[in-house]
């Protein structure tokens, strides 16, 4: 009995277990399909978006197409309207002058339109001999601004400033310094180039920290040419300067810059003027009678290049090669000066005011110049006290005692 009771409730226990088995089994599979039916659901739901973002992907991409389309018609229908324009014949210099020099700098020291790496080039002034043994000068017709005054005797010298990217491979010959002519370079900060000087002027340079470069001491930036003779045949190069300056790690300099305008005829010149007759005249010759009449200087208008054609002691003067010198504006200065020794040196008053003479565009016109300190720039006015606006390209500066003769 024992053994019959003990196999019913050992089948008894199977039977349950069996069952819990079967619903265990019931339970996973339930739990399964639910499982399978969320993620079903999830992946339903992913692909609904996946084509959604697919749908919208696509409509961007198209809307970006047609844009796309759009601005390339517009932009070639706007290049034909361009080129289909003929320019006015009456159109203005003005507007001509801005069109062809879109994208360019006015360089600083004279004006003219050029690329912008060349606008700041540092100035470099550099005295040149005008003894008639000295003759023909080397570099000169290439100088941006050029200031003549009187050294000693009534014999002229040049200080020329070049702050253009020309390569000039021989300058001078190259004199000595004046102390009126230390103060004019400094007007641009540029770098002052002579051999010796006056005791007046090396003194100045020494206690002014001049930025200066004396072939007494600097003689690799220098050469001396056999073929003439001392002291008239000493000369540099553009390009040894400039290493000077880079050895100095100096690139730009600060200075004022004078007005500029695009150039004028004669007769708009005269138009323009609401002046009288008493302060402006039209003349093709401008005269100044230095005191010695080798250095007797003419310049001659040259309407078709709107330009002044530079004579001296009554020739028509050629630099080294045979080039002729040009200038847009030439200014009259007048500058009271005293001897101050048996050399002839002078000193020049050349801080204050006095009066000018401004010839431009075929026309010359009275007005005064202005120098508030050492070193400030001169600066030129008319009459109504108006800051003159010079044509773009070189000016050269007559220095003139007032007692001279100048004609025009």
């Amino acid at each position: 009995m024992k053994i019959g009771e003990e196999n019913r409730n050992l089948d008894s226990k199977k039977e349950v277990a069996s069952e819990k088995v079967e619903s265990a089994s019931a339970k996973a599979m339930a739990y399964k399909e639910k499982k399978d039916a969320i993620l079903a659901d999830e992946l339903a739901r992913a692909r609904k978006k996946m084509r959604i973002w697919i749908f919208a992907g696509a409509a961007c991409f198209v809307l970006a197409l047609v844009l796309a389309i759009l601005v390339f018609v517009l932009m070639s229908r706007e290049t034909k309207s361009k080129d289909n324009i003929k320019p006015s014949m009456e159109a203005s210099y003005d507007t001509e002058k801005i069109a062809d020099n879109t994208n360019k700098a006015i360089r600083m020291i004279d004006g003219v339109y050029v690329k912008e790496e060349y606008e700041n080039i540092y100035p470099i002034a550099v005295m040149i001999d005008n003894h008639p043994d000295a003759r023909p000068a080397y570099g000169l017709e290439a100088a941006q601004l050029v200031i003549e005054a009187e050294a000693e005797g009534g014999i002229t010298r040049y200080m020329a400033f070049f702050a253009g990217n020309e390569n000039i491979e021989k300058i001078g010959p190259i004199r000595s310094a004046r102390p009126y002519f230390v103060d004019w370079s400094k007007e641009l900060s540029a770098l002052y180039v002579h051999v010796g000087g006056s005791p007046e002027a090396l003194a100045k340079m020494i206690q002014e920290k001049t930025l200066h470069i004396n072939e007494f001491y600097n003689g690799t930036y220098f050469w001396r040419d056999t073929s003439g003779y001392a002291p008239h045949n000493i000369y540099s190069s553009l390009a040894n300067l400039r290493k000077y300056l880079e050895k100095k790690e100096i690139d730009e300099a600060e200075y004022f810059v004078w007005k500029y305008k695009n150039e004028s005829s004669v007769a708009e010149a005269m138009e323009d003027k609401s002046v009288t007759a008493s302060t402006t005249a039209s003349k093709e010759n401008i005269t100044i009678d230095f005191l010695l009449s080798e250095f007797k200087v003419d310049w001659e208008y040259i309407a078709e290049q709107n330009s002044y054609l530079r004579y001296l002691g009554g020739k028509k003067q050629l630099v080294s090669d045979g080039k002729e010198i040009f200038a847009k504006n030439i200014i009259i200065q007048y500058v009271d000066a005293e001897v101050l020794d048996e050399e002839m040196r002078q000193e020049f008053q050349h801080i204050g005011n006095g009066y000018a003479l401004v010839c431009m565009d075929g026309v010359c016109e009275k007005g005064f110049w202005r120098k508030k300190s050492l070193s400030s720039r001169t600066k030129f006015y008319d009459l109504e006290d108006n800051e003159f606006e010079f044509n773009r390209g070189t000016t050269w500066i007559e220095i003139v005692n007032p007692g001279y003769g100048v004609e025009y």
